[in-house]
């Protein structure tokens, strides 16, 4: 009997596909947590990626490297945090902003950020 976790779960199921498009980032909901920074950074197109924020933030177990790697790719894509609503859709993966990232953004935006229900959480 060979007992396997939930991330090399996770990971096989990744491993079916070529491309992840927003459709797919969103079935495969908490098994994205199995994508290699790899596929992070070939497989996803900086629109895809951005479109499936809202989906990926809502991943728990992101390791360190997965989380940078998804945030820096959206900051070199341009992707802005203007206001405590984009920074709370960031969820889980706010794990991946750097201090200086995190320095740059206004009072306000982490004022209204922690006046939401879903960055508390």
């Amino acid at each position: 009997l060979v007992c396997v976790g939930p991330f090399q779960v996770a990971s096989s199921l990744v491993r079916k596909f070529e491309h992840f498009p927003p459709a797919i980032l969103r079935a495969l909901g908490q098994a994205a947590v199995g994508l290699s920074v790899s596929d992070i950074e070939n497989s996803i197109t900086d629109e895809d990626l951005e479109a499936s924020i809202p989906a990926l933030g809502k991943v728990s177990g992101w390791n360190a490297e997965q989380s940078s790697t998804i945030i820096n790719k959206l900051l070199s894509s341009g992707y802005q945090i203007p206001n405590g609503q984009s920074l709370a859709t960031l969820g889980s993966l706010m794990a991946g902003l750097n201090s200086s990232t995190l320095q740059s953004l206004s009072p306000e935006v982490i004022l209204e950020a922690i006046q939401l229900p879903e960055f508390v959480q």
